[in-house]
């Protein structure tokens, strides 16, 4: 599963590796350091109109385009939780089903975040690349548009499929990273076929190329977006909450 992520240089995310061609990013473009469903984040994917590849903010609920008006939008984005999409499932389902033929993005991010524990102590750790570097999650896009107001909005969904052996601490689900020589494949929009081989066969960070370490609880606040979110967290505190935790376990064990 991926619901938390973080995107501390947006500007790391480079046409070099990306391969876009235009951008629409927002003036205030800055550093997200505790990203939530139903927020902004960055996408890369192949715009119809525009014929070029595109790295766009989208809307993190996929909203479908069948959506009468925007009080339509409002109501689906409140009640509906599509910000992540089953790969078992994204083939057939009716929301995602044609976006999964042509409309797949790359959702950049540079980290996520999971927790590790009991309920009601759970650690949070952040998964990034030891430099810092962003990376790719394999998604869909889509792009509602109201015609007699001229509204849009772009929303985008990110694949999950069952956890890697390496991931399994953390969750029993996580998002489909895509390594970065199967990107022009993922967002070629002419693919129709085969897509979940490509993904089985793109998997990466397999090897566990990605570092982990337990950071502020601070983090646990879906509302605080700040630098200190992702400050790791001392041997001492690590300690407390590790302490905290087994005395919470062996209290409900007694029971």
């Amino acid at each position: 599963m991926c619901g938390r992520a973080t995107v501390v240089n947006p500007d790391g995310i480079t046409e070099k590796v990306y391969g876009y061609t235009s951008k629409f990013t927002p003036g205030d473009w800055k550093p997200r350091y505790n990203l939530n469903p139903r927020e902004q984040i960055p996408a890369v994917y192949f715009d119809p109109f525009l014929k070029q590849r595109v790295l766009r903010p989208m809307h993190w609920n996929f909203i479908p385009s069948k959506l009468a008006n925007r009080e339509r939008v409002k109501e689906f984005d409140s009640q509906y939780s599509a910000f992540n999409a089953r790969i078992e499932t994204v083939a057939s389902a009716p929301t995602f089903q044609e976006a999964w033929r042509s409309q797949r993005c790359l959702v950049v991010i540079d980290g996520i975040i999971e927790w590790v524990g009991t309920r009601r102590n759970k650690i949070p750790h952040l998964l990034r690349h030891p430099g810092g570097a962003p990376f790719a999650m394999a998604g869909l896009w889509n792009r509602w548009h109201d015609r007699s107001t001229n509204e849009e909005l772009w929303s985008c969904t990110v694949i999950v499929k069952d956890s890697d052996d390496w991931y399994a601490r953390f969750h029993d689900r996580m998002a489909g990273l895509l390594d970065p020589s199967r990107y022009d494949e993922w967002l070629d929009p002419s693919r129709d076929h085969d897509q979940l081989s490509l993904l089985a066969n793109s998997a990466y960070h397999r090897d566990g190329g990605l570092e982990y370490f337990p950071i502020s609880t601070l983090v646990n606040n879906p509302g605080y977006d700040a630098p200190d979110c992702l400050q790791p967290l001392s041997d001492a505190e690590l300690a407390a909450l590790t302490r905290r935790e087994k005395e919470s376990k062996a209290q409900i064990d007694l029971f």
